[in-house]
């Protein structure tokens, strides 16, 4: 199922980007507010134990667009199935149709829809990395397709689950583990490249899923006729409104 163009007035083209590496410009704008503190791990939260999804659990989130802080739409996730993959109806609230994500297991995702397309991995990509624990990193890679262009384009990232934080959302007050995911691939726009995206997710086992999520990036735009200038993507945030576990 096709999503619509992504929304032009949630990025802007940042001069101030041109004279920094991507590196520092994602790091510098990507990070948001300040920290918390990092906190000790929760007693039996290390390595982070797998959530046991049923059918039927729920999630809320509010998207907020960063840019302005104004708010872009409502996010409802339902387990829709739990077999040889798990399901998710997600409807962003935002215009979008609703869509499937797919997982290969509870943090291994096949279809991802949280950015500006639908993207189907050729093998599974964690999004938590397995037995995570403070201070670890994981470096993966694989090819994917959007449906946006019939292409197969490269994805790599670099996981890291820098720490535990005190994360306070409109659901709660939450210590959840800060997962940090560094992107580097092939934009299915041609006129995009030296494509990187930074997305953090704050892990909580209370509710066995991220209560916040922040993600944007940048890339370089131009074609044959112009001038090639770095721009911003997108930069949103989601945070958890409410949960409800099946019954």
């Amino acid at each position: 199922m096709a999503f619509s163009s992504p929304d032009r007035s949630r990025r802007r083209v940042t001069s101030g980007l041109l004279a920094l590496p991507a590196a520092a410009s994602l790091g510098a704008l990507g990070a948001g507010c300040a920290a918390p503190p990092a906190l000790p791990a929760p007693e039996g939260a290390e390595p982070l134990p797998v959530p046991r999804l049923r059918v039927g659990d729920r999630w809320r989130y509010l998207l907020i667009n960063r840019y302005n802080r104004s708010r872009i739409g409502e996010a409802s996730v339902e387990v829709l199935a739990i077999g040889a993959e798990i399901r998710l109806r997600i409807d962003l609230g935002d215009g979008r149709p609703p869509f499937e994500e797919r997982y290969a297991d509870a943090w291994s995702v096949v279809v991802e829809g949280t950015f500006d397309s639908l993207i189907s991995f050729e093998t599974p990509l964690p999004l938590v990395p397995p037995g995570a624990r403070a201070g670890m990193s994981l470096r993966s890679g694989t090819r994917y397709r959007s449906d946006r262009s019939n292409d197969v384009l490269s994805w790599n990232q670099q996981l890291s689950a820098t720490r535990w934080e005190q994360v306070q959302v409109p659901a709660g007050s939450f210590v959840a583990l800060r997962i940090e995911r560094r992107v580097w691939f092939k934009h299915p726009d041609v006129f995009r490249y030296d494509s990187e995206r930074s997305d953090t997710l704050w892990y909580a086992p209370q509710v066995g899923r991220w209560v916040m999520r922040e993600w944007t990036g940048d890339f370089m735009s131009g074609g044959p006729m112009a001038r090639a200038e770095r721009a911003r993507e997108d930069w949103v945030i989601w945070q958890l409104a409410a949960w409800e576990p099946a019954r």
